[in-house]
């Protein structure tokens, strides 16, 4: 099986979450890529290191999700009902307990998900001060209005210096 290597490189400058200062390049590593088919794809991203606090991050984009091997349009997939073990087309797709663990994945980061945004929602444009005081559960609120709902959630917890139990 031939094997696509992908160099995944921003031009944007990065900055640390945690001190909000610039990071330079310290080196790459690879991150294997799970996509439809079974097709094992190897992404060289790049490590960055923060000239203040020293610590390190991953470049990741936004279409793979940490800790994760399979693309956010496929978990996004999963989570909503489109893809499941039963359909006859999802058989190239994740094993019924990767289904199955992903499920429980959100369902235990759903509280701190909602906070996070809550919290960068009070900073950003876009969300009504009506919407982040009421009850209403952002998460399920941008699940049902947009496509790429995990990607756009994904980019505001970490982009924000926050983070999701794996």
């Amino acid at each position: 099986m031939k094997k696509t290597i992908f160099l995944i490189k921003s031009s944007a400058t990065s900055y640390c979450p945690v001190c909000m200062e610039e990071l330079s390049y310290r080196d790459s590593c690879k991150r294997i890529l799970l996509r439809e088919g079974h097709e094992r794809h190897v992404c060289i991203i790049r490590r960055m290191k923060c000239c203040k606090c020293g610590t390190l991050h991953r470049e990741l984009p936004d279409f793979l999700v940490p800790y994760k091997h399979y693309t956010a349009q496929v978990i996004s997939g999963v989570l909503d009902g489109q893809i499941t073990p039963d359909d006859e087309d999802s058989m190239d797709y994740p094993c019924e307990m990767t289904m199955h663990r992903w499920h429980h994945w959100l369902m235990k980061n759903t509280l701190r998900i909602d906070g996070y945004l809550r919290s960068v929602g009070h900073r950003l444009p876009g969300f009504t001060e009506k919407l982040l005081i009421s009850g209403a559960p952002l998460l399920e609120i941008l699940r049902s209005s947009m496509y790429n709902w995990l990607e756009t959630i994904l980019e505001f917890i970490y982009d924000s210096g926050g983070f999701l139990v794996p």
